[in-house]
């Protein structure tokens, strides 16, 4: 589904990444894993749109999408979430996921309905709303503010808002981070869930047993570089893995 080619990238006289070639296969669970400062997210960036690599391309569905803005990115299916939440404090959590349906076919159509509060759309939008607030499980959390509710609803929040733009290839940032292990738990069953509707899934993780439920390929990033790829045991044992990410007491 989607390939990176010799992707580099340098910030002055430091080089971030250094040719880096992945592939994701479609209705896959890969994890991007490495030390802080490794690249991941900056990985993640270029995928996106946020950043232009130095060389290199990156490949979606046969198509050479490397330089394109964030907005034609999102548009062709591929979303992510973020490791700082992005979420509006003055708005409630159902309204908050409201933003994950501003896609490109709600045109201003749709968004004159919206504020006319036409009944026939307007429902339908509440029906969707209110599915995707059960399936996530935060149905209780809905017209509280993001201020008025645990993290680990917003962590949802935001997978959840990101699921509502029916992404191709989903790229989630740690979404395990922070979490307890009763709310991790419930988010690699719904990772897992979300998986089985389709959606292909990268994501960037520190926590190695979430991994380990979840990813069917790993690759490891250090300084720029892959330095190991392959199933979560073959990467997890390789030397330069435990020596690089995991600490010298793991090694």
């Amino acid at each position: 589904m989607l390939k990176t080619n010799n992707v580099s990238i340098n910030f002055g006289g430091l080089k971030a990444l250094d040719n880096v070639n992945i592939e994701i296969k479609d209705k896959s669970i890969t994890a991007l894993i490495g030390p802080n400062g490794a690249g991941k997210t900056t990985l993640f960036n270029i995928i996106t749109g946020f950043l232009k690599p130095t060389s290199g391309k990156i490949i979606f569905e046969n198509n050479n999408i490397t330089g394109l803005p964030p907005n034609k990115i999102f548009f062709k299916g591929i979303v992510r979430t973020f490791q700082n939440l992005k979420v509006i404090k003055e708005l409630s959590i159902k309204e908050n996921l409201l933003l994950g349906l501003l896609k490109k076919d709600l045109n201003k159509y749709y968004l004159l309905n919206l504020f006319r509060l036409d009944r026939t759309y307007r429902n339908k939008l509440n029906n969707i709303l209110e599915e995707t607030l059960e399936f996530f499980g935060i149905s209780d959390w809905a017209n509280k503010t993001p201020e008025e509710s645990p993290y680990g609803v917003l962590k949802l929040l935001e997978l959840a808002r990101a699921y509502l733009a029916k992404p191709k290839l989903l790229l989630l940032d740690e979404p395990a981070a922070g979490l307890n292990s009763f709310e991790k738990e419930k988010m690699e069953s719904i990772i897992s869930e979300l998986n089985k509707k389709g959606i292909t899934i990268l994501m960037v993780e520190h926590d190695m047993n979430f991994i380990s439920n979840l990813a069917t390929y790993v690759y490891c990033l250090n300084f720029g570089k892959i330095i190991a790829q392959g199933e979560f045991r073959t990467v997890r044992n390789n030397p330069d893995v435990l020596k690089a990410y995991l600490g010298d007491e793991d090694a």
